[in-house]
């Protein structure tokens, strides 16, 4: 497995961001063909980053055949928009310019996130042209837009369902100035990517309201998605097994949504590895 940390230098940002690789070698005797790139970007109101929601989720990919890569995108107050989306952008851009190295296909470039990660991911699947993230940047928009787009539980609206305090966080003073344009379902357009969607129906911190308004969208627009709903689970349900909860936490724990991942790495093979 090819394990290590890349530092992107990204305009506007106070320091350089991590992206942590975990690329699983290309064996001779299974003779991959290049495989689809994940870039996980964990949840935390755009306050912190869940570690319940990075490592973990991307040994399990891994383990599944994927190059994963874990984005440590700046919070507040260090990350107001746009430099988180425009961190993730450059991270795609990275995955896809090192193709070969990772042994990536460049048309299966995907971010995975959680809760405001999956806001994030949001962001890049639906602004990815957006001037003033991508411009930055110093290359023409297409080179940042994703092949797809995973929302695990993702904040989306910043309407009634919205968990405001993530858009607090991101957007800082320019709150009442930008709140309404950072609405993902606003943003959907006939070019987004396709997304695979999933939440539980009794989400009390990110409704599953969120999700729905974002089927709508793509579905309104012809963007093909799939949305999964389970019936109960608490919010940050991450890979929704052991490995992610401590021993005193265990009670939050709903098993029934760790087939999520199952579906998941159905959808990815059926849009990009066929």
């Amino acid at each position: 497995m090819l394990h290590e940390t890349i530092l992107l230098n990204v305009p506007g940002g106070t320091e350089p961001v991590r992206l942590i690789s975990y690329v699983p070698d290309n064996s001779p005797e299974l003779n991959y063909p290049p495989r689809p790139a994940l870039i996980v970007c964990p949840g935390g109101g755009y306050e912190f980053l869940s570690d319940r929601e990075g490592e973990p989720v991307a040994l399990r990919f891994a383990g599944l055949g994927y190059a994963v890569f874990v984005l440590h995108y700046h919070v507040a107050s260090q990350g107001r928009w746009p430099i988180p989306q425009r961190q993730l952008l450059a991270a795609i851009d990275h995955v896809r310019t090192n193709c070969q190295r990772y042994h990536v296909d460049p048309q299966a470039v995907i971010p995975l996130g959680f809760s405001a990660g999956g806001h994030l991911a949001g962001c890049a699947g639906t602004m990815w042209n957006r001037p003033e993230v991508y411009r930055p940047l110093k290359k023409k928009s297409p080179a940042f837009r994703p092949d797809g787009v995973i929302l695990c539980y993702p904040v989306v609206s910043s309407g009634d369902p919205a968990h405001q305090m993530s858009f607090v966080n991101l957007l800082g003073d320019r709150y009442d100035e930008l709140v309404e344009s950072v609405s993902l379902e606003k943003r959907v357009t006939k070019n987004s990517p396709p997304m695979f969607l999933w939440h539980t129906a009794d989400d009390t911190t990110v409704p599953l309201e969120n999700s729905k308004l974002m089927a709508e969208a793509l579905k309104a627009r012809g963007v093909e998605y799939e949305l999964r709903v389970f019936p109960h689970g608490a919010h940050g349900q991450s890979l929704a097994d052991r490995t992610v909860y401590a021993p005193d936490q265990m009670y939050l724990l709903s098993v029934s949504c760790s087939v999520w991942v199952g579906y998941c790495d159905a959808w990815i093979q059926r849009h990009f590895c066929q």
